[in-house]
């Protein structure tokens, strides 16, 4: 925990010195002085929900969800298209992408050919080969 360590490091080396190496104002460490005083070092973590919300509901997903249960063959770019279309939200491949592991989907994609082989010979050795 970085301000238990300020806190800790301020007792040699004086608030003042050590609100500028954390880069936060004296007054705002004597608050986290404070908190921990007050024995309420849980209000020393930043809370849980402080990351961007995002612009799905469940409704979206489930129009998402919908759309991949018709046609798993669809990109992320076609869903994105697809979602900016139906639900009038615009969304990244990336944001997508999470959505669609949220959901329960996963990403796949065939392993690459080379563009030299040979596909009648590919299929002959899949009938020929034997299994271990």
């Amino acid at each position: 925990m970085e301000k238990l360590e300020a806190i800790i490091a301020s007792c040699k080396h004086g608030i003042s010195c050590v609100a500028s190496v954390y880069d936060v104002t004296d007054a705002t460490f004597r608050s986290w002085i404070r908190r921990f005083c007050e024995d309420l070092t849980e209000r020393l973590r930043a809370p849980a929900n402080r990351h961007r919300k995002s612009i799905l509901n469940d409704k979206d997903r489930a129009v998402i969800a919908d759309l991949v249960g018709k046609n798993p063959q669809l990109t992320g770019g076609v869903l994105c298209r697809k979602v900016l279309e139906i639900c009038g939200k615009k969304v990244s491949p990336a944001t997508m992408y999470r959505e669609l592991v949220r959901i329960g989907y996963s990403h796949i994609t065939p392993r690459p050919q080379h563009y030299k082989q040979d596909k009648e010979k590919v299929a002959a050795f899949k009938k020929t080969s034997t299994k271990l």
